[in-house]
């Protein structure tokens, strides 16, 4: 047979791209003959993700950053675009896909270390993307917790001098979470896909931390434990009492003046919050008609928020006179101040985010002193890792989960009795089952209650040990170099009867300090190796008047032999 281009007796048919039946509707919603975004075919992909569950989220999440990544410019703005109606339309089980480091690793991927002189369209995109998800699920979502690692790209972007583009006002409220009065069976199902979501998650990490959290998770929404029985019905105390003072505020600025301005955009806001729950009351009856004191009290307030209405309707037309004789007596609690309702309704926005009271001081010796420290880290800088799917390119937040020589950090357990779980946050409380086990003679947190041996050179560098387990030590060097500021040199060697790889550092400090670190010198050290591998940082801020002991918490992932190892703890630092 001549070779040559030639009609076979079989059809032609069209390339198909995998079997996968949303890997197929992504490619649709991205291929090189649209001339724009179709939001038909966005919002398609959306459904099919939504009836899924499952693993669809995180197949269309990898899918899509892969189409970003692409050297088509036509095609990553077309998946950056089905992204973005990913994002508003798939709720929490997308928004964790997004939040996972590999993710957001793979998404700057093509970033460089240096900004550019002058963004392209795909960068000005995702920046924009990661501005919109840090100025509102990461502030506002429920869920918040779970998406540290996108504050933390954006921490590190911004560190790196990227500019973020200012977000339209509109384009905010799309993915900010709504104050309306919800049904309890409304609340249950939202608790029953976050959970499920966070089940697939621990599931696909199969560690056996994991797999402990899955086992409790499964219990609570098998209903053998009442936690979301009890998680329901305080969100549901808690949204009638945000409505109750909605409608005082909405009660005394109509009372404030005979002709109070009723084009007010915060009046019109609070009379359609009002307005709307009104169909809930009778829903929540049905459902809840068993608890004789909550059926009263709507019944109550139902009434009270009829006589709003009806004077705000009043005013509206004109007859100020009538209106005046309706008094409505408060519903609210008395305790409640001016700013609890401000914070409570959030009607003016400063961008940022409530401060907590300040924590006493740490005592050597309490138990509370790793439950003060833990609370105050966040502040995460990671040194660059092995190239590997999910670690990005010269802009990474550290290891991916999805590396196999590397284990990812243990998943914290302590849940409290609502049901709210931090399952995914990789810097978690240390407990004994967690913790790697090491000599007798080497005490981890030996700082909160006796000196480490330490040695002081003639030039004021204090070299102290930090660790030492059956394969690796750790000491660092620290020097003041102004009131201000600490440099730190981390400094490993070897001390096992095998080759350490896959070597990664990581340091946290506390978030009112900023921590820098340059990459380490390597990734590897052979048997005796002393000294072998060092990396050098800064902790700026540091007081070196302050009677409050500096601390951070280190972690230290390495490959020994065949085996993958974790080490952690929290090192307090001596008075410099």
């Amino acid at each position: 047979m001549s070779q040559g281009i030639y009609l076979a007796d079989a059809p032609v048919r069209r390339p198909q791209y995998g079997s996968n039946p949303l890997v197929r509707k992504i490619q649709r919603a991205c291929r090189l003959s649209l001339q724009e975004p179709d939001l038909a075919l966005n919002l398609d992909v959306a459904d099919f993700v939504n009836a899924k569950q499952g693993a669809a989220p995180r197949e269309a999440a990898i899918a899509i950053v892969k189409l970003v990544n692409s050297r088509d410019t036509h095609t990553a703005v077309f998946a950056l675009a089905l992204m973005d109606v990913l994002v508003k339309n798939c709720g929490y089980p997308f928004h964790l896909q997004i939040s996972r480091k590999e993710f957001l690793n793979e998404l700057v991927k093509r970033f460089p270390e240096r900004p550019p002189v002058r963004f392209s369209k795909v960068q000005r995109l995702i920046l924009t993307a990661i501005e919109e998800w840090y100025q509102t699920i990461c502030k506002h979502a429920a869920y918040k917790e779970d998406l540290g690692y996108v504050r933390d790209m954006h921490r590190l972007l911004k560190y790196k001098g990227y500019v973020f583009p200012k977000i339209r006002e509109e384009d905010l409220s799309v993915l900010r979470p709504t104050d309306h009065l919800k049904t309890p069976s409304e609340i249950q199902k939202e608790q029953e896909i976050v959970q499920a979501a966070k089940l697939d998650e621990l599931i696909r990490r199969g560690k056996p931390e994991d797999l402990k959290e899955a086992n409790k998770l499964m219990k609570v929404m098998a209903g053998f434990k009442a936690d979301n029985a009890l998680q329901s019905k305080q969100l549901l105390r808690d949204e009638l009492t945000k409505l109750k003072r909605k409608a005082d505020l909405f009660n005394d600025m109509l009372s404030t003046s005979e002709s109070p301005d009723l084009n007010n955009d915060t009046l019109i806001e609070l009379y359609s919050a009002l307005k709307s729950s009104q169909p809930k009351f009778q829903k929540i009856i049905e459902e809840d008609q068993d608890d004789d004191g909550l059926v009263q009290e709507l019944l109550s307030f139902n009434d009270t928020v009829n006589q709003l209405i009806q004077k705000y309707t009043l005013l509206k037309t004109g007859q100020s006179g009538q209106a005046a004789e309706l008094h409505v007596s408060s519903v609210s609690s008395p305790g409640a101040t001016s700013g609890t309702l401000a914070d409570e309704l959030n009607l003016i926005d400063f961008g940022d985010e409530p401060q907590s009271s300040p924590s006493p001081a740490p005592i050597a010796g309490t138990s509370n002193t790793m439950d003060d420290l833990l609370g105050d880290l966040n502040d995460l800088s990671f040194s660059q890792p092995a190239p590997s799917f999910g670690l990005g390119g010269s802009i990474s937040l550290g290891p991916s989960m999805a590396t196999s020589s590397v284990s990812p950090a243990p998943v914290t357990s302590n849940t409290s009795s609502s049901g709210n779980l931090d399952l995914l946050a990789e810097f978690s409380d240390l407990k004994p089952s967690q913790t790697q086990s090491y000599n007798a003679q080497n005490d981890l947190l030996g700082n909160f209650s006796s000196k480490k041996p330490e040695n002081q050179t003639t030039d004021g560098i204090k070299r102290i040990e930090v660790s030492a387990s059956n394969n690796l030590k750790i000491e660092f060097e620290i020097t003041r170099q102004s009131s201000t500021s600490i440099r730190v040199t981390s400094i490993f060697s070897n001390i096992g009867n095998a080759p350490i790889s896959n070597l990664t550092f990581m340091l946290a400090a506390p978030r009112t300090m900023t921590l820098r670190l340059e990459p380490q010198s390597g990734s590897t050290l052979s048997v005796g190796a002393i000294d072998g591998v060092r990396q050098t940082g800064w902790i700026d801020t540091s007081n070196s008047t302050s009677d409050k002991p500096l601390k951070v918490k280190w972690k230290v992932s390495y490959s020994f032999g065949t085996s993958s190892t974790e080490e952690s703890s929290v090192f307090v630092f001596p008075k410099i």
